[in-house]
């Protein structure tokens, strides 16, 4: 897992990394997993849209910590 999000080629491989953590481990070890990225700086263009603006990997590791709602799916609920 960590060669994934550590991937130097490419944010949308590390992107995929953390969605992937998102839905499938335990909720109670994510943070551990992402609290390391949340303030990553490489850009990325997450939305199909090229009008949307680039958000930053870290940006999008909190949207996925915050919010219950990933284009029309919903997160598995975190523990508070």
């Amino acid at each position: 897992m960590s060669l994934m999000l550590d991937h130097i080629d490419s944010p949308y491989i590390r992107c995929v990394g953390f969605l992937y953590l998102r839905y499938a481990v335990d909720p109670n070890i994510v943070w551990s997993w992402m609290e390391p990225y949340l303030y990553d700086e490489e850009p990325v263009q997450i939305a199909a849209n090229p009008a949307k603006p680039e958000i930053t990997v870290g940006e999008y590791v909190r949207q996925l910590l915050t919010e219950m709602d990933y284009y029309g799916t919903l997160l598995p609920r975190l523990p508070v």
